[in-house]
């Protein structure tokens, strides 16, 4: 579920974020994302990301706020969207291929002894 917002500061998403995902419309719950389109070229958002809570970044949420904006003529074909830590490009082909890129990070590491 997605929002385009006019500022994605004027919600507390910590707190509408569970609110939504766990709501009965949603019995599998469902992601929640805030988006702002800047321009043709850029649209800053932020997440909830079911089960997991506000996270830094989100490759399909990022893709699904591209196809909506260009479906209903907010952005090109090829546009960034942009996170708190960074941006992703995301490009939607002639077939309506959707095709994302962007860095690639560590959150954590892990060391199990077996």
């Amino acid at each position: 579920m997605f929002f385009f917002v006019d500022n994605i500061e004027d919600y507390d998403l910590k707190k509408i974020g569970p609110e939504i995902e766990n709501h009965n419309y949603f019995p599998e719950k469902c992601n929640v994302t805030l988006a702002k389109v800047i321009s043709k070229k850029l649209i800053k958002v932020k997440v909830w990301e079911r089960g997991a809570g506000l996270t830094k970044a989100c490759g399909t949420a990022a893709c699904a706020t591209a196809v909506a904006a260009n479906i209903n003529g907010l952005i090109d074909k090829k546009t960034d969207i942009e996170f708190a830590l960074g941006r992703l490009s995301i490009t939607i082909d002639q077939d309506n291929s959707i095709h994302m890129k962007g860095p690639v990070s560590d959150i954590t590491n892990i060391e199990i002894n077996i």
